[in-house]
């Protein structure tokens, strides 16, 4: 067998502390630290020719792994609207009443699960990551306001309604309660305000 072919190599300066968490890291790998940098450098450009941050990809995987924990599931919009246009004529409070409670829940995962960022904005992203093209999704804060707005394409009107009990539910759960809601198809509208405990 002919020797690997090696390939030119060049000095770069890295810091310092992120050197020692290259190697820890190449160490758990088990590979080399040449190999495990330059395998991460690689995929740096790959993203990059995808249009896309390296970090930008990692924060999405990251996002996808809470949602899998979380145990979202993806649906097809257009299975999951047809569902629910069946059923939300005669079970419109049953179906509220899920989506709120699983609301509840998702808030209190995201207070357990998030430590280094604020809950509100990991709410956000994963929001813009579900499968209902959800775009233009903003908190707004005014003092111990807080204005949530969102915009689809794919949502039909009953489930803009049933996913703004979602957020209430999520958003009452992190310390906020409801002033004012609205929403047309696809469009959802929320005015919070701090709960007492939390208005510090």
């Amino acid at each position: 067998m002919g020797r690997r072919l090696q390939k030119e190599t060049k000095l770069v300066r890295v810091y310092s502390d992120l050197v020692a968490k290259l190697n820890e890291a190449s160490n758990r790998e088990g590979i080399s630290f040449l190999d495990y940098v330059n395998s991460a450098l690689e995929q740096a450009v790959r993203a990059h020719k995808m249009g896309h941050s390296l970090k930008d990809i990692v924060d999405f995987y990251e996002m996808m792994m809470m949602q899998r924990e979380a145990g979202l599931v993806m649906v097809p919009s257009e299975v999951l609207n047809k569902i629910t246009e069946r059923f939300y004529p005669n079970e419109k409070n049953m179906l509220e009443s899920i989506w709120y409670e699983s609301g509840v829940w998702y808030g209190k995962y995201l207070l357990v699960k998030v430590r280094r960022e604020d809950p509100i904005d990991v709410f956000g992203e994963m929001l813009k990551a579900t499968g209902w093209n959800i775009k233009d999704v903003v908190f707004e804060r005014r003092g111990d306001k807080l204005v949530f707005k969102c915009f689809s394409l794919m949502l039909s009107l009953e489930n803009t309604a049933l996913l703004m009990k979602f957020i209430v539910g999520v958003m009452e759960t992190l310390g906020y309660e409801v002033i004012s809601q609205n929403y047309l198809r696809g469009v959802i509208e929320i005015e919070f305000r701090k709960t007492a405990k939390n208005n510090k």
